[in-house]
Order: C-alpha cells, then sequence, then structure tokens
C-alpha cells in the first residue's frame, strides 16, 4: 500500500477538481465560439441603409426589410 498523507490527498483533490473546471470551461468557449460563428454567417448589413439583418437561409442575395434593397451576403466585421 501507498502511505498518503492527508497533505497529499487534499494536493490531489484540488488538481483534479482544477482540471475539471479547466475542462468544463474549455468545452464552453468551444461552444459558444461555434454558436458565435453560426450567427455571423447569418446576419446580413444592406450597403445603403446600414440596416442589420439576420437571415438563416442560404441565399446569395438578400432583399432588405427596411429600405428594399437587394444586397450581397457578406462577411460582417466586428466593430
Amino acid at each position: 500500500m501507498f502511505r498518503v498523507t492527508l497533505s497529499h490527498l487534499i494536493l490531489i483533490y484540488m488538481a483534479v477538481l482544477l482540471g475539471i473546471l479547466c475542462f468544463a470551461w474549455l468545452v464552453g468557449e468551444v461552444i459558444r465560439f461555434r454558436q458565435d460563428n453560426r450567427k455571423r454567417r447569418s446576419m446580413v448589413v444592406c450597403d445603403i441603409c446600414g440596416h442589420s439583418f439576420e437571415d438563416p437561409s442560404e441565399r446569395e442575395l438578400l432583399t432588405c426589410p427596411s429600405c428594399g434593397r437587394l444586397n450581397e451576403r457578406g462577411k460582417v466585421r466586428e466593430i
């Protein structure tokens, strides 16, 4: 048998707990990153009026609900 002191048990417990928390945080960040990318792909900004709207379809030409102009799907820039 291995002899383990109380301080070593506490250290092992804290290391395992910290590892689990880091793993859960990392998984949450990956999920959030994927959701943000999915949202960013569906956002469209009108070139004329600047109205931003969401369209989850895969069409390349979209009509702006504000001014009615046809817009090409493009990359939305972060401000």
